[in-house]
């Protein structure tokens, strides 16, 4: 099954966040560790601050316009790899992520499908989080979604929450 971009909005059957398929494969030993290293260093950030390096299953909430949440999984690996799927998507998103300060940004990019499976564009998320405590953290930003010339059709404010798993 495809991200498709009928019925009330292209993103809205469209993911707005990026899960993972990195069983330790991209994340390894480190990914235990959840505090940022001697060797990342961000201005204005204390060292040793929280990261979400790690898997972590997520909830997606649509903010404007009100569209159904939608579950999924990522992963933040420590070289700054943002992997991800949700079950609207149900296909591997990827992009990027950095610590930043008071917390980490992190962007990806998937591919939206209608439902006979033709590729319609793709959904381009951005979002700024910040950890609550070692194993949670929550973040805001948008989705947009462009069609494949490129073309802006849809944009979604979105919230999403990461509990470590």
């Amino acid at each position: 099954m495809r991200t498709t971009t009928t019925g009330r909005s292209p993103l809205g059957r469209a993911s707005v966040m990026v899960p993972i398929l990195a069983l330790g494969l991209f994340t390894g030993p480190a990914a235990a560790v959840d505090r940022a290293g001697p060797g990342v260093p961000v201005a204005g950030q204390e060292a040793g601050a929280p990261v979400p390096l790690g898997n972590w299953a997520v909830v997606v909430t649509f903010v404007n316009p009100a569209i159904p949440p939608e579950r999924g999984l990522f992963s933040f690996t420590v070289g700054g790899t943002c992997l991800g799927t949700t079950t609207r998507a149900q296909n591997l998103s990827l992009g990027q992520w950095r610590p930043a300060t008071g917390g980490f940004d992190f962007s990806f990019r998937e591919f939206t499908y209608d439902d006979e499976e033709v590729w319609t564009g793709e959904v381009r998320v951005q979002q700024t989080g910040r950890m609550t405590s070692a194993d949670s953290w929550t973040a805001s930003g948008t989705g947009t979604a462009y069609d494949v010339a490129g073309n802006q059709v849809f944009q979604v404010e979105t919230t999403t929450s990461g509990t470590r798993y």
